[in-house]
């Protein structure tokens, strides 16, 4: 039999086996002599323990000391072997087991949060709430056309991967290396020139498995992730927009560049049917958490299925929006954040939203000077016309201060929890 392996030579694992036994006995030995006191008949005793409690007049803490005895070497029997085992696997980090124990199971024990959206400000909401939970889902929208995913979707009939390799990343718990070469994009020219080395090992692992939800699973447990990404549907999402001059422009990467106003975004396709599991996830969540990121290419398009869009309306889970900081070009010009809100329920229904999380705190000039350049100013606060659409406006300092303007992962991870314990 193969558990018989565990007692080879050389394992280091036989003598806490025996420890843990001989402790068991001693507490059992202890336990006896106390219930012996109290129930007649009850000596499992050996008679010269017997003999010596009688010629200390049945002092019982010679029991008391057995089961003490019997209950340390229990524990320190439990812990070696634990030790034992993990040192086979992990050499270097045996004194670092408690405290991983310690951190995955206060994390296993955190809200379940489901967080919806897709592009470059998912990552980051992810990578902050992956220090207060385990239980994270991340819906991610598959309508991306453009760049390495958009050429990977063409030639292999395959969802884009780009953004779920994204999320794969920001909740992985492993090393920087696997990180970075998970992120790797090849900068030589050929075929490869722009792919990134995740977005090919997720395709590859798709064509070996057969199944793309099969390929995630198994890119998340090679990084390992503190949560699980799931794209929203298996199905091919091309976007359309309904511009307010009423000219329809088709795919994800040609919508931004339009300079007209959106009035709304479409699916060219009907009847997409959703990932089950991602139903599965809203319904059991105690929180739904929508953006950051692009606002009509990342977050809505993921409501634009019904089914999903549904079960979010009905969960009982605390709905979340949070805002983006700054205004996107083609997308948000002159937006406010109650212009965020409207599109949003436009696209779904009143009172979808509880709150929405946007930042307030003042940009720097030189940032400022630097975004303009590129048509890009912060979203303005409007807490009256917010609260008018039956939201409650949650203002906080939200920014990173570095080079570029970004949500700070620590202060955005807290902002939200936040609402779920008050």
């Amino acid at each position: 039999m193969q558990s018989w392996r565990w007692l080879y030579p050389g394992m280091k694992l036989k003598r806490w086996f025996f420890l843990i036994g001989l402790a068991i006995i001693v507490f059992i030995v202890g336990f006896s002599g106390l219930m012996s006191a109290h129930v007649s008949g009850i000596h499992l005793r050996p008679a010269i323990i017997i003999d010596i409690e009688d010629d200390l007049k049945r002092l019982k803490f010679v029991d008391f000391l057995f089961m003490i005895l019997g209950i340390w070497g229990f524990v320190l029997g439990i812990r070696r072997l634990m030790f034992s085992v993990l040192t086979v696997y992990a050499p270097a980090r045996e004194k670092e087991f408690l405290n991983v124990v310690y951190e995955k199971t206060r994390l296993r024990r955190g809200p379940r949060i489901v967080v919806v959206g897709g592009g470059t400000g998912m990552p980051n909401v992810l990578s902050s709430l992956k220090q207060y939970t385990s239980n994270l889902t991340a819906v991610v929208t598959v309508a991306d056309d453009g760049g390495s995913s958009g050429r990977l979707r063409k030639d292999f009939g395959t969802p884009p991967p780009g953004d779920i390799r994204n999320c794969i990343v920001a909740l992985s718990d492993q090393e920087t290396l696997l990180n970075d070469l998970f992120q790797y994009r090849f900068k030589a020219h050929g075929d490869l020139k722009g792919h990134s080395f995740g977005n090919l090992f997720i395709t590859v692992m798709k064509e070996i498995t057969g199944d793309f939800g099969r390929a995630v699973e198994e890119s998340s447990r090679v990084l390992s992730t503190r949560g699980t990404v799931m794209p929203v549907t298996f199905e091919p999402m091309i976007l359309q927009a309904r511009l307010k001059n009423g000219k329809i422009v088709t795919g994800e990467s040609n919508i931004s560049k339009s300079k007209t106003p959106i009035e709304r975004i479409l699916l060219k396709e009907k009847n997409i049917k959703p990932n089950k599991q991602v139903l599965k996830a809203i319904l059991e969540a105690d929180a739904v958490v929508l953006g950051p990121g692009s606002l009509y290419t990342s977050v809505i398009p993921n409501l634009l299925i019904p089914q999903v869009a549904e079960t979010i309306a009905l969960s009982r889970a605390v709905k979340i929006y949070v805002c983006n900081v700054m205004t996107q070009p083609g997308e948000t010009d002159d937006y406010a954040v109650s212009d965020h809100v409207k599109a949003v329920l436009n696209h779904t229904g009143p009172n979808f939203i509880h709150y929405v999380i946007a930042n307030k705190e003042k940009v720097s000039p030189k940032l400022l000077q630097r975004y303009k350049t590129y048509h890009q100013v912060p979203v303005v606060l409007d807490e009256a016309e917010v609260n008018a659409l039956g939201v409650k406006l949650i203002k906080s300092n939200l920014l990173n201060h570095e080079n570029y303007v970004r949500h700070s992962s620590e202060k955005l991870g807290k902002a939200i929890i936040r609402r779920l314990v008050i």
